[in-house]
Order: C-alpha cells, then sequence, then structure tokens
C-alpha cells in the first residue's frame, strides 16, 4: 500500500484536488462531446491510471496470481489507496462476477437525492463521475493480468452508494448456488 501523506491537511487537500479534477473532467467532456464519449473517455483515462498505480504499488510483492486474491487486493488495499477506506463488501455472484460494494462511496456524496423520485439528470451524472473508478479497478486488475469488464451501477434514492460488477474475460460463467463472501 501506498505510504499515507505526512499530516492530515495535506490529505484533504490532495483529496479535494482528486475529486475536483474529476468532475471536472466529467463536465467538461460531457459539454464537449456527449454522455457516451465521456463516459468512454473516463473510463480509458482510470484504465491507464489504475495500470500505473498498481504497477508501482506491487511491484516489490509477490504475484497477485489467484483472481480471488486479485479481487480482495482491489476491493481492500487499492480501494483504501484510491478512495480512503475499503469497499464495503466484496462477493461473487450467481454468474461468477466479483461485486465491489460501497455503501458511502467518497465521490458521490456531493449528489444529492430528490425527495420522492428518481432524477434521471442524477442518474445519468452519477454514471458519469463513475466511469472514471470503473477504468481504475479494470486498469489495476489488468496490470495484475487479469482481463475483465467493469460495470457501474447506482440507484438514485441510495446515493451515495453504488456498486461495481467485474466480469471476468476467459472463463466459463458457471452458475453457482448462492451469493458467496469473498
Amino acid at each position: 500500500m501506498l505510504e499515507p501523506l505526512p499530516d492530515r491537511q495535506g490529505r484533504d487537500v490532495a483529496e479535494s484536488a482528486m475529486l475536483f479534477l474529476g468532475a471536472e473532467m466529467a463536465s467538461r467532456f460531457r459539454d464537449d462531446f456527449g454522455v457516451e464519449t465521456a463516459m468512454a473517455r473516463l473510463n480509458a483515462i482510470g484504465l491507464a491510471m489504475g495500470a500505473r498505480l498498481v504497477t508501482r504499488v506491487t511491484a516489490g510483492r509477490f504475484p497477485l496470481t489467484p483472481e480471488r486474491n486479485a479481487l480482495k487486493y482491489v476491493g481492500k488495499d487499492l480501494w483504501s489507496t484510491v478512495f480512503q477506506k475499503p469497499a464495503s463488501r466484496l462477493q461473487i455472484d450467481r454468474r461468477g462476477n466479483y461485486i465491489i460494494e460501497d455503501s458511502s462511496f467518497r465521490w458521490l456524496e456531493q449528489f444529492t437525492p430528490p425527495e420522492n423520485s428518481a432524477d434521471p439528470a442524477l442518474h445519468e451524472a452519477a454514471l458519469l463521475h463513475l466511469a472514471f473508478p470503473c477504468g481504475v479497478i479494470r486498469g489495476a486488475l489488468q496490470a495484475i493480468g487479469i482481463e475483465c469488464d467493469v460495470l457501474a451501477e447506482v440507484s438514485v434514492p441510495a446515493l451515495p452508494a453504488c456498486t461495481f460488477t467485474v466480469k471476468l474475460k476467459g472463463t466459463d460463467s458457471k452458475p453457482l448456488d448462492t451469493k458467496t463472501s469473498v
């Protein structure tokens, strides 16, 4: 894991800058290119960042060969480094996909859900802000040697909670009997 900054104030400034940068990239890309292209660009930027970060952090570590260990690493160590806390839950669904749940995702805390309705614009904005973290997760796993697709899901009334589904490529999706925790 990366060494934390020596003081709390330095950490807060670094986190604020990252949150602001992410929001500005999402807004600018959406305005200039539309939502779909913006999501693709943010995902690509996150992919490069995730790959570089994991390559740097795991350089002196032993290889994370089993996919289960790699996903545990992403859900705990990498999540703590990038998002300031471990993921709330990591599990496998019936189709063999890994589910990373975060009950209070830091990058969505500025979104306030409406009182009694699901606002489509807010849902779109939240998904746009999750494109970058999807790329970070995918890039991190690719750097470890695991090819996958990452999909973010969010429910407007449950904000800032979100779920990332990691679907591994090149594996048979064998249905499991029940959800199992990792």
